[in-house]
């Protein structure tokens, strides 16, 4: 059940669920054009790039010989990244190549300017950023840098979670060094993210986090990652078997043993999903954000709203045991405790009520989403 609509008109923007539905449970597009027959691939869009091996300061700065990787969407097909030479142009093999990055040594004969990628016989520019090609002397000193350990903490990490995913490593060295932490999505081989942690010291404790965002800004996609680490200026960074993680953009609300009940429409105005488990059973945030709602309801029970982070929809939890200690406006993380179940309103059995509301959110011109059934089982499959 849920609580009754405020007196302003109730949207109902059933068209926009399809959208909803790819944007939360998002998959492979189709490899077969509408008409039949296969698709051509999505040309390539290169947004940026960065140094990620050998890498002098300055953001798009390198030298000869520095490793770059080019982020964006639609790579798969790039085969060659195309530098700025002083007769023109010269190409290099793309390796690393996934559908958001490809990697590229700086070849010898490259000069400043803009890069470009060739992809499916069409050569593309890299938006507006220009390469700085420095010579090999602004590198920082390597100095004797010898990764000894790295350990990554927690094992399974979420976005926004209470707590990041980071990695405590020690090295061995004589002076303190300029370190470069990289994200490595296992499947893909990219690199998800890179930054240097300046002037750590050798033979000691160093920590670095992660805030689960790609170079461009974006979240992450699901998947197994690891950190690697090196000198900023040595020729590669390396990863133990102690530095991998799971990393996911959701946690399943219940953490306990469940099952699933009637789900959206249920022949009865039912918007959410319900799930079973034993009264007490601790409740989770499934994303993080703030508290839009804590209120109770002759229907819904307690039950909390909570706007998810980086999502536009918000998160509905009916039904719970008590009143959630959150206020109003609260600040919670992605898998934070956030009340019980319960059977308060009108529930038989203890169980979740759950919700997934469109944007602009709850009772806000958005819509109660009928993926919200398949959104909680695929990410019970993971947490």
């Amino acid at each position: 059940m849920q609580p009754a609509a405020p007196m302003r008109r109730r949207w109902r923007h059933l068209i926009g669920i399809a959208a909803g539905v790819a944007a939360i449970c998002a998959s492979a597009g189709s490899a077969f054009a509408e008409g039949g027959g296969i698709a051509p691939p999505d040309p390539a869009q290169p947004r940026d790039f960065a140094c990620i091996e050998r890498c002098p300061p300055g953001d798009h700065t390198a030298t000869v010989g520095s490793k770059l990787q080019v982020t964006g969407r639609a790579l798969g097909s790039v085969s060659e990244v195309i530098f700025t030479s002083a007769g023109g142009r010269v190409a290099t093999p793309a390796t690393s190549v996934s559908d958001r990055a490809v990697q590229a040594k700086v070849p010898a004969n490259a000069a400043d300017g803009p890069l470009r990628v060739s992809a499916a016989g069409a050569s593309v520019p890299v938006d507006d950023w220009k390469l700085d090609v420095v010579p090999e002397s602004a590198l920082p000193a390597v100095g004797s840098f010898k990764l000894a350990s790295a350990v990554a903490k927690p094992k399974r990490a979420y976005f926004d979670g209470a707590r990041a995913p980071k990695v405590s490593y020690m090295f061995r060295g004589s002076s303190a060094t300029d370190v470069r932490i990289e994200v490595v999505n296992v499947q893909t081989k990219e690199v998800v993210d890179s930054f240097v942690e300046p002037a750590a010291q050798p033979n000691a404790a160093n920590t670095a986090s992660w805030d689960g965002t790609t170079a461009d800004g974006a979240t992450a996609p699901n998947g197994d990652y690891r950190f690697r680490i090196g000198s900023d200026a040595g020729v590669g960074a390396e990863a133990t078997e102690n530095s991998s993680f799971a990393f996911h953009k959701f946690r399943f609300p219940i953490a306990a043993r469940h099952g699933y009940g009637d789900g959206y429409g249920a022949g009865r105005n039912h918007e959410g999903q319900d799930v079973f488990a034993k009264c007490g059973s601790l409740l989770f945030a499934a994303r993080g954000g703030r508290v839009q709602v804590n209120d109770a309801h002759s229907a819904a029970g307690n039950y909390l709203v909570i706007d998810g982070k980086g999502t536009g929809m918000d998160f509905t939890y009916a039904h719970m045991l008590r009143t959630s200690p959150l206020r109003k406006g609260a600040r919670v993380h992605t898998g934070q405790q956030i009340g019980q179940v319960g059977q308060s309103g009108n529930a038989e059995g203890c169980h979740l009520h759950f919700e997934l509301w469109s944007a602009p959110g709850y009772y806000e011109g958005g819509a109660a989403m009928a993926s919200v059934g398949t959104f909680l089982k695929t990410i019970d499959r993971w947490s």
